[in-house]
């Protein structure tokens, strides 16, 4: 057959070169083929954005732990500050408080820089456990 180029690829073959790739199965096969990569595509796709959602939903529980722990964080320092006024004339409770409120400093950096975990939940209750037992 003059003309044939034995070109497989549907915009460059001839004719005759189109005929010959329908009548082989050769043009079935390419869209089978492209089809099964669509389909990989779609399936790295999907699992990519459920993926995705996972972490947003993970994000989005985590604001909200951080949130309550700065509210809680608000609410010991108060306690804090209201100790501060009954144990002012006691050196050694007022010794305590402070290094009571440096452990407060350190929950507070730890509450800033988003690594918060369930130490820093149970140090933040100890300490206000702490300020509780210096004014009783």
């Amino acid at each position: 057959m003059a003309g044939c180029t034995g070109s497989t690829d549907p915009e460059t073959a001839s004719l005759f070169d189109n005929i010959k790739n329908l009548n082989s199965g050769e043009y079935d096969r390419q869209i089978a083929e492209k089809d099964r990569e669509a389909q990989a595509i779609i399936a790295n796709n999907q699992a990519s954005q459920r993926r995705i959602d996972s972490k947003e939903r993970q994000v989005s529980s985590n604001a909200g732990e951080i949130s309550a722990l700065k509210s809680q964080l608000s609410q010991v320092k108060a306690q804090a500050a209201a100790a501060r006024a009954k144990v002012a004339s006691d050196p050694a409770k007022v010794q305590r408080l402070n290094a009571l409120e440096a452990q407060l400093s350190g929950i507070q950096s730890d509450v800033n820089t988003g690594s918060v975990s369930a130490a820093t939940r149970s140090e933040l209750s100890r300490v206000s456990l702490a300020i509780s037992a210096l004014t009783s």
